[in-house]
């Protein structure tokens, strides 16, 4: 089991929010990078999601550990949040060269377009138990249960 204390204390403090990677833009094409530095945690798994129908969604859970930086490589992704805090958060995610960072403990829901290409960095190993993937279980957490 993990333990949430610690994790309740910093997550009412840190907020989900959207930050620019480098990016150098020519006429003969953008070049989007990132240097180590510039990300809150260091990298310890990546993914990718492709192939997602319009208008389906992925995620829809949250982390109990996990901190995630996003990155919308191709099309438009629409990103839904809800916070421990219950306080809600949408943002559109279709520029290369921005990232969204998620703290642990927030409720995520991305919409894709089509033909839209995800990137997902975590600072942790996949573990299912990590996931809180019932809405009544994180309703609870909030509720301080």
């Amino acid at each position: 089991m993990i333990s949430l204390s610690s994790n309740l204390q910093i997550n009412k403090m840190v907020k989900p929010y959207v930050f620019s990677l480098g990016a150098v833009k020519r006429d003969s094409g953008n070049l989007c990078f990132w240097n180590q530095e510039i990300f809150p945690f260091e990298v310890a798994r990546s993914f990718w999601i492709t192939g997602v129908p319009a208008g389906e969604k992925r995620g829809v859970h949250a982390h109990y550990a996990d901190e995630q930086i996003t990155i919308c490589l191709q099309g438009k992704v629409t990103v839904e949040l809800e916070d421990i805090a219950k306080n809600e958060y949408h943002f559109i995610l279709d520029d290369p060269a921005e990232a969204l960072y998620l703290p642990a403990l927030v409720w995520s829901s991305f919409t894709f377009e089509a033909n839209s290409v995800l990137l997902v960095l975590s600072n942790k190993a996949f573990s299912e138990a990590d996931y809180i993937r019932n809405k009544v279980d994180f309703e609870k957490l909030q509720n301080g249960s």
